[in-house]
């Protein structure tokens, strides 16, 4: 979830040399759109937005001839297609049946954006018998970064499991564990065994970090310095180029962490000189919060 630079090319019309505000993205699930309300402004690049998805199959473990669902849910995609042990386009959310399991399988699916993809993968244990299986869930997969998760899991004819991916070590045939603070996706596997026999089991989880950060322009729009910066304001709301919300911050802040109910906003800077001068909107940036 690499961040990146953009920089406003502002047309607002305030007397003297315009300011320019830099808008630093980092570490967003979502950034990208145009100007916001109430100035006419024009990016000369836009931060695009960063792709998350959800993937899993419920049960993960069946008997033979037996039947699982795959669900899926991604933001910020325009596209997802399967493979591996399906194949084709598919929605960007949805979910599908698969009928007549005869042997473990592992699912893929990818979705892409214009802010990129993303690959996730489930693993369906087709099983006998007195065979081993093991299934696998979280309570939530999607937190904002510093949350936690509640995994649970059970399984039978076991004798062991161990985690692997993003836990480690022994684990009980059956229980919950909550992760520590998620700063980053995150995914959780389990696997099962019982002398020769082995299953699997794979969560996934989405981290989205609700801070915006920024960084002044060293210069105002004629190319002069930009040298008497008195502060920004930070512009919000949950339609784009629509603010309904406002807080304003002192020059030596940088970044805001947008501490909101789960929705989606729309976020914009402005930067302000010592005439108390504010500059047009800097890009805009929508921010999807769980």
């Amino acid at each position: 979830m690499g961040g990146q630079t953009v920089r406003l090319q502002s047309e607002a019309a305030i007397s003297g040399p315009r300011l320019i505000p830099l808008l630093l993205c980092t570490a967003l699930a979502a950034c990208g759109g145009g100007g916001g309300g109430g100035g006419s402004a024009t990016t000369q690049s836009d931060a695009t937005p960063s792709p998350s998805l959800t993937f899993t199959a419920s049960p993960s473990s069946v008997s033979e001839g037996e039947s699982t669902t795959l669900s899926w849910q991604s933001t910020n995609t325009d596209s997802c297609r399967a493979s591996g042990a399906w194949s084709g386009d598919r929605a960007v959310s949805g979910s599908e049946t698969i009928s007549n399991l005869q042997s473990t399988q592992t699912f893929s699916l990818s979705c892409s954006g214009e802010g990129g993809g993303v690959l996730r993968d489930v693993v369906v244990n087709v099983v006998g018998d007195g065979e081993v299986t093991v299934n696998l869930s979280a309570d939530r997969y999607d937190v904002r970064s510093g949350e936690q998760v509640t995994l649970t899991w059970n399984s039978a004819s076991a004798t062991s499991c161990e985690a692997s991916g993003d836990w480690s070590g022994d684990q009980p045939l059956s229980g919950t564990f909550t992760t520590p603070s998620l700063t980053q996706d995150s995914n959780f596997r389990l696997t099962c065994f019982a002398q020769a026999q082995s299953a699997v089991a794979q969560v996934g989880v989405n981290v989205v970090d609700p801070t915006v950060s920024w960084q002044p322009a060293a210069t105002n729009t004629d190319g002069t310095p930009f040298d008497d910066l008195t502060g920004f304001t930070v512009y919000w709301g949950s339609n784009s180029r629509d603010y309904t919300g406002s807080v304003s911050l002192g020059p030596n802040t940088r970044e805001y962490t947008l501490d909101f109910a789960a929705g989606t906003y729309y976020v914009a800077v402005t930067s302000t000189n010592s005439s108390n001068e504010e500059s047009d909107f800097s890009n805009e940036v929508r921010k999807q919060l769980p």
